[in-house]
C-alpha cells in the first residue's frame, strides 16, 4: 500500500472510496453531576443502520469543487494494488474552526480494507502536510452515532474540545451530536 498525493483532477477516483459504515452503538451525551461536572460520552447500544456521508446534500466529494477553492487543500489517496482503498482530504485554516489550524475534512477507507492501518498511514500524512504549512493544530468534526472514529482520534491523541448537541439543523442529522477533535501537532 502506498499514499499519493492528488489535484482536484483526480476528486471522481476519490469518490469511489467508500465512507459508509455500520451504525451499531452512539455515544451518548451524559451530564456529570447534573451538568455541573461537565458531560460524558457514554456508549450504548442502539438498532442497527448504515450511514454514509457521501449521501447528505453537499458532502459527497464530487460536489467539492463547486464549494470550495481545493488548490490548497492536501488531497491524498491510499492505493493497493492499483485500487483506492483510502483517501484523506485536509484543508487549510478553515471559517468555523480554530484559527491558525488544518482541518481533517474527510478520512474514508473502503470497508474490506478497515482495521489495517490505512486510516493510520494517511492520518500520518495529513499531519505531516499540516507541519509542513507551519500548522500547529490539526482538528477534525465527528458525530456521535460514529464511534469508531471517535475511538480512532482518540487512540491517535485527539483530545475531544466540542460537544454541541445540537450542532445540525438538518433533519438527516438533527438528532446527532456535533463532537470536535484537536491535536496539537
Amino acid at each position: 500500500m502506498h499514499i499519493q498525493q492528488i489535484d482536484s483532477s483526480k476528486i471522481p477516483h476519490y469518490a469511489t472510496i467508500s465512507i459508509a459504515y455500520e451504525v451499531t452503538t452512539i455515544l451518548q451525551v451524559s451530564p456529570v453531576n447534573d451538568g455541573l461536572g461537565g458531560l460524558q460520552l457514554v456508549e450504548k447500544p442502539c438498532t442497527s443502520y448504515v450511514k454514509d456521508y457521501d449521501l447528505l446534500p453537499d458532502c459527497h466529494p464530487l460536489t467539492w469543487t463547486e464549494q470550495f477553492d481545493l488548490d490548497e487543500w492536501g488531497l491524498f489517496v491510499a492505493l493497493e494494488n492499483g485500487m483506492y482503498v483510502g483517501g484523506a482530504a485536509v484543508a487549510p485554516e478553515t471559517e468555523g474552526f480554530k484559527k491558525g489550524a488544518a482541518t481533517l475534512w474527510d478520512l474514508r477507507v473502503q470497508p474490506e480494507t478497515r482495521g489495517k492501518g490505512i486510516g493510520g498511514k494517511l492520518l500520518e500524512t495529513v499531519i505531516l502536510w499540516s507541519k509542513e504549512r507551519e500548522y500547529t493544530t490539526l482538528m477534525v468534526e465527528t458525530q456521535n452515532v460514529n464511534t469508531p472514529a471517535c475511538k480512532f482520534y482518540s487512540d491517535k491523541g485527539f483530545v475531544l474540545e466540542t460537544i454541541d448537541q445540537h450542532g445540525y439543523g438538518d433533519s438527516l442529522v438533527e438528532n446527532e451530536a456535533k463532537l470536535i477533535w484537536t491535536l496539537k501537532i
